[in-house]
């Protein structure tokens, strides 16, 4: 009989031990749910924030940005008749970045000259407009740009970014903040 009542209060504290045990892992249970539901908070915060920079660079002007991040453009690059203007500016480019003129030309994806009011104003040749395959080549141009000065024929080339009219149109507004 005393055999008996030792294993049941053996098995009380056992019992007991077992349901203190499963209070704790109800705690754990209950602050691991509070930080999922803080976790799922989160992400719906960062999906609305995402979905807002999508539709921002989905509208008309995200798509221009987009495309102006691939052009440069060169002023002062003066070209004969008879010129290949893709040769040209992809012996002056290979040079400046100590590259071969293949690797160039697999960087560049078209080469076209424009006539813009300010060369036409100031008598200066046309603007020649690269669209590069690779952001990363256009950043090493502006960099080497930056650095040293791109001749052709005893002339400074001009290097410039691409900026989209809508954005020039917008920053032209909020020009007289910078005017002191």
């Amino acid at each position: 009989m005393e055999n008996i009542e030792q294993r049941t209060e053996k098995t009380d504290e056992k019992v007991e031990n077992i349901q203190q045990l499963m209070m704790k892992y109800e705690d754990r249970f209950k602050k691991i749910e509070e930080q999922i539901g803080q976790n799922d908070e989160k992400i719906g915060d960062i999906d609305t924030r995402l979905s807002e920079v999508k539709k921002g660079r989905s509208g008309p002007l995200g798509w221009e940005i987009d495309k102006s991040e691939f052009y440069l453009r060169f002023q002062n690059v003066k070209e004969e008749k008879g010129e290949n203007l893709t040769k040209i500016m992809t012996e002056i480019l290979a040079e400046a970045l100590e590259i071969t003129e293949e690797k160039m030309m697999d960087g560049m994806d078209e080469v076209f000259g424009v006539y813009t009011r300010y060369a036409a104003r100031n008598n200066l040749p046309r603007e020649v407009h690269i669209r590069f395959t690779k952001k990363i080549i256009k950043t090493q141009i502006l960099q080497v740009a930056r650095e040293k000065i791109l001749k052709y024929k005893d002339k400074e080339i001009v290097v410039l970014k691409q900026v989209p009219r809508r954005v020039r149109e917008m920053r032209r507004e909020y020009l007289f903040l910078t005017c002191f």
